[in-house]
């Protein structure tokens, strides 16, 4: 019977992992009791976002204003619909998810589900096709465990821990399926930015690095220094304002049921912290994309997917999801920096992103001769 129940164990995930002593200082008290170390990570992880964006200034109708100004990518008469899934859909989709044995909120995990989707295919594209035409998100799919990870440092302070999402194992198939008719939809009319290069197929570091570097040459060419401003966002992901992201997504012809879906997901998304078994009670997370879900990276990439417009005319920014690194092209013998400031005092405003504090940082790069050698000479300075 033990060994039984030691298959079982292995086979949902529910092998107890080792048992982690934690003591929190938090307002010079000592929390070791596993429920109150769970409530106070719970509160701390649902309101750094709230406390890294409280300074910034942003306006969701203004960053509307500024896409549809400047945005030449979009035609107006776009409207995107989701289309039913089959069963066939819902197989081939679940067998391209990693296979896991991590437990989700609910106890079941995708090595579980595997060994069982072949008969209930036909029950979830019945509840995800009911899904598409009503608009809804179901709530049980928007309930996350959060496992809080040690980074370093003290392990006495919240700060030095980072958030772990588990989502609900048939969120990950129905986001798979939602996320692939987003793709088509944007892809096919040309809707994401060439500036991005993060999650984004057949495009890498790489890739990015030699676009920053060609733009680079172009300055001198032009005679001209270059100026890179490389920002590193603050909590990016967890950053993200719904209300403006909503915005774009029906800028970008996402209407109907099919927007009432994503904005159903967004909404009321509840997060449960669990320190060694013990589950906090849950909180509702206001701000940001789901962290380790199979949508959040897309829908980050369409909140700053009009971040470009923060540079034109002869500069230039090359994206990598959350790092950006925006170029400028200045005179040699009378530098102006009046385009730098704008740009990184808009980032606050308009897409209700911090600089992350103490990861941003500037590059003067410059020809050690200009005209006749191609030998870099660069100087950084910190963004405080």
């Amino acid at each position: 019977m033990k060994t039984t129940w030691g298959v079982i164990k292995n086979e949902t995930g529910k092998i107890r992992s080792r048992v982690i002593d934690f003591k929190l200082k938090l307002d010079d008290k000592t929390l070791n009791e596993d429920t109150e170390v769970a409530k106070a990570f719970e509160t701390f992880f649902t309101d750094i976002p709230v406390f890294t964006t409280s300074s910034l200034n942003s306006s969701p109708a203004l960053a509307e204003s500024l896409l549809r100004n400047n945005s030449s990518i979009c035609d107006i008469n776009l409207e995107f619909k989701f289309k039913h899934v089959s069963s066939e859909e819902v197989i081939k989709t679940f067998k391209s998810l990693d296979m896991k044995r991590t437990a989700d909120i609910h106890g079941l995990s995708i090595i579980i589900v595997n060994s069982i989707i072949d008969y209930i295919a036909p029950h979830l594209a019945f509840i995800f096709n009911k899904c598409l035409d009503d608009g809804v998100f179901p709530d049980l799919m928007k309930d996350s465990k959060v496992i809080p990870l040690f980074k370093g440092g003290s392990a006495s302070s919240p700060n030095n821990f980072r958030p772990i999402s588990i989502l609900p194992s048939l969120s990950k198939i129905f986001e798979k399926l939602i996320l692939k008719q987003l793709l088509v939809h944007f892809y096919t009319n040309k809707l994401m930015s060439n500036k991005q290069f993060g999650f984004t197929r057949g495009r890498s570091t790489i890739d990015a690095g030699v676009e920053l570097v060609q733009h680079i040459f172009g300055a001198w060419e032009d005679s001209r220094d270059a100026i890179s401003i490389f920002c590193d966002l603050s909590k990016a992901f967890d950053c993200v304002h719904h209300e403006t992201l909503i915005g774009k997504l029906r800028h970008y012809g996402v209407t109907g049921r099919a927007f009432d879906l994503l904005k159903s997901y967004l909404n009321n998304r509840v997060q449960r912290v669990d320190v060694n078994g013990k589950k906090s009670s849950g909180s509702i997370v206001h701000m940001g994309v789901p962290q380790g879900s199979i949508l959040g990276p897309f829908l980050f990439l369409v909140y700053i997917n009009d971040l470009p417009s923060l540079v034109k005319d002869a500069h230039e920014i090359v994206l990598f999801a959350d790092d950006t690194s925006l170029l400028f092209k200045v005179k040699r013998q009378q530098p102006t920096y009046d385009d730098v400031n704008n740009a990184i005092s808009k980032s606050d405003v308009v897409w209700h992103l911090a600089l992350g504090k103490r990861r941003g940082y500037s590059e003067n790069f410059r020809a050690a001769e200009a005209g006749r050698s191609r030998n870099l000479q660069a100087r950084t300075s910190y963004i405080p």
